[in-house]
């Protein structure tokens, strides 16, 4: 049976933290991501194969939460945990141990095979597809995402250069920066991000717009969406801690 998980342990960098020298939550995002990438390429479920069978996984859902601040330069042990597609879906648990054992952060993800062409979700995998991955559903996190009434449009954004990858739109992990800068300055400057959850309805192709608005609930909680010809593109939900006293600015 070929590596039903897969581990790596890494070094914080400081492009992967915020004005705190905090590991932000797309961070996390884009190295579960990479691990995931670099555990398909262990089981030889590489391009090459997504290239002659004309498919790619899109992300449908992803959430983390952030248990506790891990500053630049600390070293994360990382494990990504797939489990057997449904017909072609797939979810992804990846759990983020600090130098002490302990976890400081778990993402969950819920990834659909699509054909490239056509852009529609797949039923089954291609025959040729040969998925290495037969563990049953374990740990899963909540994906709930409160909806609240928004006021306005919010702000525009272009899918630019920077923020979009190979399948020609936004790519998923861009977002959750995207999402979190959508939140007003003050409603950070004594909180931290606790978690994101992210639902993805449709792509923003590469040089087009949306409109991303936001709006305040109870007990830290913020709802995010985003629209494109009037239709949600995509929706979030964050919450925010507060910070510890020595950590106020105010």
């Amino acid at each position: 049976m070929k590596m039903q998980t897969f581990t790596q342990t890494f070094t914080v960098r400081q492009d992967e933290c915020d004005l705190r020298n905090e590991m932000t939550a797309a961070a996390y995002l884009r190295r579960a991501q990479q691990l995931a990438i670099d555990h398909c390429n262990a089981v030889d479920l590489t391009d090459e194969v997504y290239a002659r069978t004309g498919t790619a996984f899109l992300m449908a859902k992803a959430t983390v939460q952030l248990l506790h601040p891990v500053c630049v330069g600390q070293t994360l042990t990382a494990t990504t945990i797939p489990t057997m597609p449904r017909r072609a879906a797939c979810n992804r648990l990846t759990v983020f141990l600090d130098e002490e054992g302990q976890e400081a952060a778990v993402y969950d993800s819920r990834w659909v095979l699509v054909d490239v062409n056509s852009r529609r979700i797949l039923r089954q995998p291609p025959e040729e597809m040969h998925f290495p991955f037969v563990q049953p559903e374990g740990r899963q996190l909540p994906f709930d995402l409160p909806r609240l009434a928004l006021e306005g449009e919010g702000e525009t954004i272009r899918a630019a250069y920077s923020l979009c990858d190979c399948n020609g739109h936004i790519n998923n992990t861009r977002y959750a920066d995207l999402l979190c800068d959508a939140l007003p300055c003050a409603a950070l400057e004594n909180a931290r991000i606790a978690s994101l959850t992210i639902n993805y309805h449709s792509e923003v192709p590469y040089g087009q717009n949306f409109s991303l608005a936001a709006a305040e609930g109870e007990n830290g909680y913020w709802y995010l969406c985003g629209q494109k010809e009037g239709r949600r593109c995509i929706e979030a939900g964050i919450r925010l801690a507060p910070l510890s006293g020595r950590e106020d600015r105010s």
